[in-house]
């Protein structure tokens, strides 16, 4: 275990923001992380777990201990003719998971194709993408508590999730880090094709049966051409949450933007890309930041720009998307 003074965490974030840690260190297993906590000379820092980076905008440099998880393994504990539970560690990056189980025609994770971020990350934002949610395929996790050092089992409804959501960003924010995620993936053809677009795309290519991996080619087409890859433009995906409207307030908005769509399941969920593009921020560009010319969800990092220039391009949309639709967005990434 080598703890690094001084870190730059540039390469650790994908809106690629040059902020430093105080102190650095990479685990690889929950062994790490106990002998980290239980360091004398670190034992009384801030911790900071960080995993892909992806959904996360710096604005100051981080004092204490920034711990990078990188505990890795998929393992299958239990097989059977419909379905099976597997174990994967917190640090594999989330799309290499979802690709490793397409590639072995295991259904349930292919809607989740190329988000960009950890495994271990994955449950404290209930990642979620053209249909699914990270819960409908999630069985517990296993945390580690960095007070007490205490090994923690979380089942689904202990970890509260709810749409972009969950308990580790509320009440249990900053105080376990996740070590494994447990999943039920499945044998059967067994697949979402509720969202639109994907719809369209398996009518276009005509497939009457689309496998998991088929599912999974499409998405990763579709978000391509939507989304700037992160490595070549620094960004965090979505910046904002759809937000979350009842009945009422719908009917008053639709009395005066009959275009303006909507999704309703249990919640009523107006587009947030929708509303950015009415009050004209897509395709924004300033001397460092702007807004992504064919995703207007999404803010991107032009050129050597700081995250308070990208929280004060945040705050500028949001105020216009507020003064026009009177509603107010909610940010989907972490400011810290």
């Amino acid at each position: 275990m080598n703890i690094i003074n001084s870190q730059s965490l540039l390469d650790y974030n994908t809106f690629k923001i040059d902020v430093t840690a105080d102190s650095f260190v990479e685990i690889s297993s929950q062994s790490d992380v106990l002998e980290v906590l239980e360091n004398k000379e670190i034992k009384e820092k801030d911790k900071f777990i960080l995993g892909g980076g992806s959904n996360i905008l710096f604005t100051k440099n981080i004092s204490g201990l920034v711990i990078h998880n990188q505990i890795k393994g998929i393992n299958i504990l239990k097989d059977n003719e419909c379905f099976l539970e597997i174990e994967v560690g917190a640090g594999e990056a989330w799309d290499d998971f979802v690709s490793w189980s397409t590639k072995n025609d295991f259904y349930g994770a292919e809607n989740l194709s190329l988000i960009p971020g950890s495994v271990g990350a994955a449950p404290i934002q209930n990642i979620g993408a053209y249909g699914v949610e990270l819960k409908d395929i999630f069985i517990k996790l296993e945390a580690v508590n960095l007070s007490t050092k205490e090994i923690k089992i979380f089942n689904k409804s202990a970890c509260e999730f709810s749409y972009r959501d969950s308990i580790f960003k509320n009440q249990l924010k900053n105080e376990f880090i996740i070590t494994k995620v447990y999943f039920k993936l499945y044998k059967n053809r067994k697949i979402n094709t509720s969202y639109k677009v994907l719809k369209m795309e398996i009518e276009k290519l005509k497939l009457n049966n689309p496998s998991s991996q088929e599912i999974r080619d499409i998405i990763i087409y579709i978000r391509n051409s939507k989304l700037p890859n992160p490595k070549k433009l620094g960004n965090a995906g979505s910046f904002f949450k759809n937000p979350i409207i009842n009945k009422k307030k719908l009917q008053q908005l639709q009395a005066k933007y009959a275009n303006m769509p909507f999704f309703e399941k249990k919640e009523i969920k107006i587009p947030a890309a929708w509303l950015i593009e009415q009050v004209n921020w897509k395709g924004y560009r300033n001397a460092t930041c702007g807004v992504y010319k064919n995703h207007s969800l999404v803010i991107v990092n032009h050129q050597n720009a700081t995250g308070q220039d990208i929280v004060n391009l945040s705050k500028k949309i949001k105020q216009s998307v507020c003064q026009k639709f009177n509603i107010t967005l909610e940010e989907e990434v972490s400011i810290i």
